[in-house]
């Protein structure tokens, strides 16, 4: 029983040592980040966004006959990207392109003056002509509402549809966006800061995500404000002069923009 004891008392010894003596804990690691404290300068919070993006729909409403493309796709502007069934349209450019070619046979005929015919018989075959062109553009432009084009460089973000849905008009299908240049527009600039920022001034912006430090300019202040978590903030956007590897759409930042 005294071993026993004894032993319990060492335990108890230890115990006690450990508690008197402040435990010796490594702190973790931390980042270095830009501190935004200096005088002549707005902070704000802010998120990375493509230069462009656009949510992209047909004029009109059909199934979807073909897509050519698939999300993370890169096309560049004026590639097709997606069709609807459209057949009375596409019947319309093929009656047009018929009339066209007869028209245009027909004041070839009367080119060269026929004294046989009064020579106004060649003017109202070119008139005639002129009109079947118009008609002609007119159907391709209508048949031209079947197909959607990528309006620049850029990358498919999301596809909303599949081949065989029916496309409702003006309900978008595809999200293009020019991930390869993107900006960084702030989310809590308030309205007192507002009035000193400037077009052309410069700023710093932290990449929470990277760790990285990148310089850049305003090249945009919002005209109109924005009511975010019932404050009054005005989105600024700054073109970053250097985009770092891995920067994506969503990313949080913080700016400092040098007003002074």
């Amino acid at each position: 029983m005294k071993k026993k004891f004894g032993m319990t008392a060492a335990a108890l010894i230890l115990i006690l040592a450990a508690c008197g003596s402040p435990a010796q804990v490594s702190a973790p690691p931390t980042q270095s980040a830009p501190i935004f404290s200096a005088p002549g300068v707005v902070v704000a919070s802010a998120e990375s966004q493509p230069a462009q993006e656009s949510n992209l729909s047909f004029a009109i409403s059909a199934p979807v006959k073909q897509i050519m493309v698939k999300e993370g796709e890169a096309v560049t502007a004026g590639q097709l990207l997606m069709t609807i069934y459209a057949p009375e349209l596409e019947g319309e450019v093929t009656q047009a392109e018929l009339a066209e070619k007869a028209a245009a046979l027909e004041y070839t005929y009367w080119i060269p003056h026929r004294f046989d015919r009064p020579p106004e018989r060649e003017w109202q075959a070119k008139a005639e002509w002129d009109q079947k062109i118009t008609e002609l553009e007119i159907a391709r432009a209508s048949f031209a509402q079947a197909s959607i084009y990528a309006p620049f460089d850029g990358v498919v973000v999301e596809v909303k549809i599949q081949a065989g849905e029916f496309a409702k008009s003006g309900e978008p299908v595809i999200t293009l966006a020019d991930v390869a240049h993107m900006q960084i527009v702030t989310t809590d600039l308030s309205e007192r800061d507002a009035p000193r920022v400037q077009i052309g001034q410069s700023a710093n912006v932290y990449i929470e995500a990277l760790g990285k430090q990148v310089s850049g300019k305003v090249i945009r202040v919002a005209p109109k404000s924005q009511i975010i978590g019932g404050d009054v903030v005005y989105p600024v956007t700054i073109a970053l002069d250097e985009q770092p590897n891995g920067l994506r759409w969503g990313m949080s930042a913080e700016v400092e923009i040098k007003t002074e």
